[in-house]
């Protein structure tokens, strides 16, 4: 194995050659996209040609890579810093063109809403933890408020703290009684 510095310099002028050409090929390309033109009519005659245009440039695309493959795999140093170097998701994005084929993708793209579906549920956790809370306090009081209301009861009349007529309170009282059971 060789290292970087110990490389000699007609390998790393080459490997810069190539992805010097690498960049070209794909600057190529992208202008042919830019400049795809606009069919006029029904004629689709231009698109054939561009289209044309567009599969010739992205093979000499391949064919760069292929090259560049060709001396990168030569320096094993190289070659394995670049097979354990991390692939931007931006870039993985776009190689994603077919919806999903790219594994480390498609495994991220998993994880991120599997992650967004437990923070849904961390959040209608505590909502209905809260209204659990809220429900209770609410059984709490009204208890309290029943035996306030059976102890006046058993008093045998309105002792000031309520504002309501007998009748009407033994008919409340017995819509709760009602209610409990």
């Amino acid at each position: 194995m060789t290292s970087y510095a110990a490389r000699p310099p007609g390998d790393s002028k080459a490997l810069q050659e190539r992805l010097h050409e690498l960049i070209s090929r794909v600057s190529d390309t992208t202008d042919v996209v830019k400049g795809w033109p606009e069919s006029t009519g029904d004629n689709a005659q231009i698109h054939v040609k561009t289209t044309s245009k567009l599969i010739n440039s992205m093979r000499e695309i391949l064919k760069a890579i292929e090259r560049v493959e060709g001396i990168a795999k030569k320096d094993e140093v190289l070659w394995t810093k670049l097979q354990e170097c991390p692939i931007p998701l931006d870039l993985l994005d776009l190689m994603d063109c077919a919806n999903g084929l790219n594994p480390e993708l498609l495994i991220r793209g998993l994880l991120r809403e599997a992650l967004s579906q437990l923070a849904g549920l961390r959040r209608r956790k505590v909502a209905l933890e809260m209204l659990g809370n809220a429900i209770q306090a609410g059984l709490n009081k009204r208890k309290g408020v029943k035996r306030e209301r059976d102890s006046s009861s058993d008093d045998g009349g309105n002792d000031g703290r309520t504002s309501e007529p007998p009748a009407k309170r033994a008919h409340t009282i017995h819509t709760i009684k009602a209610e409990d059971a």
